[in-house]
């Protein structure tokens, strides 16, 4: 049974679209217009702890790059305001401009004070550049409509194999290189870009391959592990369990199950079943969801853990955002599509949990990880920067739904 959230800030109703709106408009509040560099191109990404732009660390990294773009493109969508369309085209524009490689196609990592400082490409950072690029078409830029399909057909050229029919994860700066580690992570962001490409531009090629990416994680995969999705993987997508071991708070490869990713996983399945419904979509979404309720839900203090080990015990017990994000959206959906009104109870547990400690409701944005007691863990360098992606975009997607 769950426990009550103490509440310290009074609630509001989490199922209004008001709500919700308001509180997009808030989180963008903390990044807009201070994140927007206009001497140097694209965004700030980090912040001090008084919320301003940082002056000491200017690095500037591809996920952040597209993230921040797509913020400012979902937003521009759905308020209708031209104001966040321009920053979401900046964005676009540095993506262009400072990471991608005009030779080759590819997309470098990370910057350094307006210089390349990590040219390699990663696929989960390209899965970002594909979405930034079909959300901010979708937000109205018509005239970057080309950049969808030449994203694709680079990850085709580059990072789809089709004996595996699943993306390789690093290729080195010259696309020669590729390396032996295959990870979930990636595959999984890929899905979600094929699902914004598809609802972008209406063309199914992107949401058939979002399918036999989600097919591939969610059932053949996950049947090397009764069902769940281990992170990690050798090249011949074979379990491994030994990578990264004793590592539980890697920033992109933790060891351990990640429910955040079970539930993130859930979302992307209903939102594929949204567009062309399929029994096992729904089935699995809810045996995924179920399994990370069961395993890491804090049933003392509330929020999703982190990470578990193979044998069940939690191997990481932070509570960050972007898992209980994940979360929350993902409840919407089962809650709506399997019309069951015990993910509405789940979907309101997470909302009161996040209000109550998540939310820094002076500053606006949502403290990234919390201690298993729900304290605040200072902010440090944070290896991509800050954007709040989770958050926001998992409230326009909600709004979406309750349209």
């Amino acid at each position: 049974m769950m426990k009550a959230v103490n509440t310290t800030f009074s609630q509001p109703d989490f199922r209004s679209k008001d709500f919700l709106i308001d509180h997009v408009r808030s989180i963008l509040s903390y990044y807009y217009p201070q994140c927007i560099d206009q001497a140097g191109g694209g965004y700030f990404q980090h912040f001090e702890a008084d919320g301003k732009v940082s002056n000491s660390n200017r690095q500037k990294h591809l996920v952040s790059s597209s993230r921040l773009t797509i913020n400012f493109a979902v937003a521009a969508k759905q308020f209708d305001d031209d104001g966040f369309l321009e920053a979401a085209k900046h964005g676009v524009n540095f993506l262009r401009e400072g990471h991608r490689n005009a030779e080759n196609g590819g997309y470098a990592w990370t910057l350094q004070n307006g210089k390349i400082s990590d040219a390699d490409n990663h696929c989960y950072g390209v899965a970002f550049v594909l979405m930034a690029y079909a959300r901010t078409y979708a937000a109205g830029a018509k005239e970057i409509y080309e950049y969808i399909d030449e994203t694709f057909q680079f990850m085709e050229r580059n990072f789809w194999r089709e004996q595996d029919q699943l993306y390789v994860e690093v290729i080195d700066a010259d696309l020669k290189t590729v390396s032996p580690y295959r990870g979930q992570n990636s595959n999984m962001h890929c899905c979600e870009a094929l699902i914004s490409a598809y609802e972008a531009t209406g063309e199914k090629r992107y949401l058939e391959r979002a399918m036999i990416v989600a097919r591939r994680v969610t059932v053949e995969l996950a049947a090397q592990c009764d069902g769940k999705i281990w992170e990690h993987y050798n090249d011949h997508w074979q379990v491994d369990f030994d990578y990264n071991a004793g590592d539980t708070e890697n920033k992109l490869r933790p060891w351990g199950y990640q429910p955040g990713h079970f539930t993130e996983w859930a979302k992307l399945l209903l939102l594929i079943n949204k567009h062309s419904p399929r029994n096992w979509l729904g089935a699995r979404a809810k045996a995924l969801f179920d399994k990370a309720m069961e395993v890491a839900f804090d049933s003392d203090r509330c929020g999703l853990f982190y990470g578990f080990s193979p044998s069940g015990e939690i191997c990481s017990g932070g509570k960050y955002s972007w898992v209980q994000a994940e979360t929350i959206a993902a409840a919407a959906l089962l809650a709506t599509q399997q019309e069951n009104r015990i993910y509405w109870c789940i979907y309101h547990q997470f909302w009161q949990y996040v209000w109550t400690y998540m939310i820094d409701h002076r500053q606006k944005c949502w403290h990234r990880n919390l201690t298993p007691d729900n304290k605040i863990i200072p902010p440090s360098a944070v290896a991509m920067g800050r954007t709040d992606y989770h958050s926001i975009c998992s409230c326009i997607e909600i709004i979406n739904l309750l349209s």
